[in-house]
């Protein structure tokens, strides 16, 4: 008998035997204020020990390789493998080490029908080549993001299923797409391959390819983003989000560390 269903997990991934301080910080904010649901470290086989304290974690573990590039991580985290891992679960939540969170809003957030949100993209090259000239344009950060578990094994199974080429050189991947975008074919299904052989990071296919092969995948639109997270330009978002933090950030001691300072627990 299938188990029941729960609604969230929050996934961790971990690849380092001793964390930074700036990285305890993250991991000090999700204790706070995320502590009463499931959480499970995605980690290699490698690791034999871990020095971050987390109530409860739960382990799995993956080979090696995906934690060895951003490259074979963007793999892990576009296949079916990855996915199935959480089919118990309706929702999960990516907290990379680099996320901060500020409040417990992840129930209301599950809530609200989203396949994908993430912090909204400003500015993406590939986002805008993606896309014909004045459509609407979605993107969404993958470090803090929530993901419906159900929608993105669809998506798989549909890209895959219409799969006519594959290729383990992230060269001749990205040679794909600059001769969609040369063809003008670039904001059609232009990857013919399974999404790990998407040439860029995992959240650019989540964002901007998904909804080509799942016409009901749903990314959560700019301003909503907003309210979910900020990533890039901080004080941009702040003042755009009408003076209010998110529920969450991510990669906050790289974009603007100052701004975050004074949000973070003592």
């Amino acid at each position: 008998m299938r188990k029941k269903i729960k609604k969230i997990a929050i996934v961790i991934p971990y690849y380092k035997v001793y964390l930074s301080k700036d990285e305890e910080i993250s991991i000090n904010h999700l204790n706070k204020f995320l502590k009463n649901y499931d959480k499970f470290l995605i980690l290699p086989y490698s690791i034999k020990k871990i020095s971050l304290k987390i109530p409860k974690v739960q382990l799995i573990k993956f080979s090696n390789e995906y934690f060895a590039s951003v490259e074979k991580y963007s793999e892990l985290l576009t296949s079916k493998l990855f996915y199935e891992q959480f089919i118990n679960y309706e929702y999960i939540l990516i907290y990379q080490m680099d996320a901060l969170v500020f409040s417990d809003q992840l129930m209301e957030w599950c809530h609200r029908g989203y396949d994908y949100i993430g912090a909204p993209l400003f500015n993406s090259v590939i986002n805008n080549l993606s896309y014909k000239k004045g459509e609407t344009i979605k993107g969404a950060n993958g470090g803090f993001s929530l993901r419906k578990v159900t929608s993105f094994l669809k998506v798989i199974s549909i890209t895959e299923r219409l799969a006519t080429r594959t290729s383990n050189k992230t060269n001749i991947r990205k040679l794909w797409f600059i001769l969609a975008v040369f063809m003008n074919k670039s904001h059609n299904r232009w990857l013919n391959a399974p999404p790990r052989d998407y040439p860029f990071n995992e959240d650019g296919f989540w964002s901007f390819e998904a909804i080509k092969y799942h016409p009901k995948f749903k990314v959560a639109p700019f301003n909503e983003a907003l309210k979910f997270s900020f990533e890039r330009f901080p004080r941009r978002c702040f003042k755009l989000n009408s003076y209010q933090l998110p529920f969450g950030c991510h990669a906050w001691s790289k974009n603007d560390r100052n701004f975050w300072n004074q949000y973070l627990l003592k």
